[in-house]
């Protein structure tokens, strides 16, 4: 244990070189708690939980399951109620675990708002239960008995967890990645399957600069129509990996995996270049242009140069800025409210254009709708995909309704997203949606049958 101890003293040395002094004059004890525990809740960190896990320090035959997980919207929660409110409901939930004793062995704050646990090793079900008990009994947010707080939460099994002691906090995180709904709780057991999608994301993350160098993202464009016209009157962007060039990789199996890893800036940044390329060459060929939406990831607005970036690559081709429209995701928590307002305001300032993607799905408040410097709001095709003979009574019907009525109110297009029922255009026309795009118009085409069909329409007027 002396050389386990010696271990920390180095790595606390070494992460506070201005308190080497004062770690010499630390007492085992002090040194053990700067060490191994928070200093917002007072409980163990994941110094601790690593040490527990290391297999030289337990007995030959510990059995245990590991768990991951973390609170949902806790940035909702902190922007809203305060960080106050906040780490009070992270003291609340380490504060349950430690009197958990019957089943939890050890438990810790990881960072953030994730937390970590060895359990007794016990059935599926039996895990479940007490997992279910746990997360009910930390539901209330202090200060406010209405809010619900839910959380995501990733297990490995005893069984599993035997087999990699070094890799079970990356399979329980794994799993607990999985939890995507809203409202309510969500416990995902690591599967082997799993794995071997933890292993490709790993290797498509490894691969991704050489893909970009080899040319394989390609631009998909989706036709946007005038609802009254139907003629066309923009385009959004979308990407397809040609992996290789040997197969088709669709958004749904990299796009995720690049987000988490906040590289999907290269990504945005190749769609972008070959969208501009496109318009400068439709320009050169006297094709009608039309607007074209790109993706703008919340993980791209942490690079200061970013707006240097984008205005330099669309200069680059001698487009004009008007014809480039940047979509935000409304469902995206942005660390930095004003950075990301200024970023925008500078972008339409050039004479860019701004829309907000999924809108409906996510939490900005109307304030922050109010303040974005905005020119279209996207309505979401979950919404879209409820329209049917019975549309009239449902909720989400209702709220299309008002969110037409909103973006008229603020003076913006609404455009409707994953038409792809003549029912459902007759009734965004009926409610008075600006523009539409789905499949009842158009599937996502290549670039070159997007240029054929502005072409055919350039012929027939």
């Amino acid at each position: 244990m002396e050389s386990f101890n010696k271990k920390y003293e180095y790595e606390y040395e070494t992460a506070h070189p201005e308190n080497g002094r004062e770690m010499e004059e630390m007492s085992k004890e002090e040194l053990y708690r700067r060490v191994y525990h928070d200093t917002i809740t007072g409980h163990y960190n994941w110094n601790y939980m690593w040490k527990q896990l290391d297999r030289r320090y337990m007995p030959a035959e510990f059995e245990y399951c590991f768990v991951h997980f973390d609170i949902k919207d806790f940035s909702v929660i902190n922007e809203v109620y305060g960080h106050y409110v906040g780490n009070d409901l992270l003291r609340i939930v380490c504060s349950r675990m430690s009197e958990e004793k019957d089943w939890i062995h050890y438990s810790v704050r990881c960072h953030n708002d994730n937390f970590a646990m060895m359990t007794k090793a016990m059935a599926r079900e039996d895990i479940i239960e007490k997992l279910e008990n746990f997360f009910e009994s930390v539901s209330v947010l202090p200060g406010d008995e209405t809010f619900k707080v839910y959380y995501r939460c990733g297990v490995v099994t005893a069984e599993d967890s035997l087999s990699k002691d070094d890799q079970v906090a990356d399979w329980a995180k794994f799993a607990q990645k999985l939890g995507q709904k809203r409202d309510c709780t969500e416990i995902n057991f690591f599967t082997t399957e799993m794995y071997k999608k933890m292993q490709q994301d790993k290797y498509y993350l490894a691969y991704l600069d050489q893909a970009v160098k080899n040319d394989e993202f390609i631009v998909y464009l989706q036709p946007k129509y005038d609802i009254h016209t139907e003629c066309i009157v923009g385009a959004e962007a979308l990407v397809r990996w040609n992996y290789k060039h040997e197969k088709m990789v669709f958004p749904g199996e990299f796009i995720p995996v690049f987000e988490e890893n906040g590289v999907i800036g290269k990504v945005d940044q190749v769609v972008l270049e070959k969208t501009c390329k496109l318009l400068h060459d439709m320009e050169k060929e006297g094709l009608p242009l039309f607007p074209i939406s790109v993706n703008l990831s919340r993980r791209r607005m942490e690079n200061e140069h970013l707006l240097d970036q984008l205005v330099n690559c669309v200069d680059k081709y001698g487009v004009s800025h008007d014809l480039i429209e940047f979509e935000l995701t409304e469902s995206s928590v942005y660390e930095s409210e004003e950075e990301m307002l200024h970023l925008l305001g500078e972008l339409r300032s050039l004479g860019f254009k701004i829309s907000m993607d999924d809108f409906g799905t996510g939490y900005s408040s109307l304030s922050l709708l109010l303040n974005m410097p905005l020119d279209t709001l996207k309505i979401d095709k979950c919404f879209v995909d409820c329209i049917d003979a019975d549309h009239e009574e449902k909720k989400e019907c209702i709220l299309i309704k008002a969110i037409i009525s909103l973006a008229k109110e603020l003076k913006l297009c609404c455009l409707a997203e994953g038409a792809e029922e003549k029912s459902q255009v007759d009734y965004l026309r009926k409610n008075g949606c600006d523009k539409v795009q789905g499949y009842y118009y158009s599937r996502p085409l290549p670039a070159q049958e997007y240029v054929s069909k502005i072409r055919e329409m350039g012929n027939t007027e």
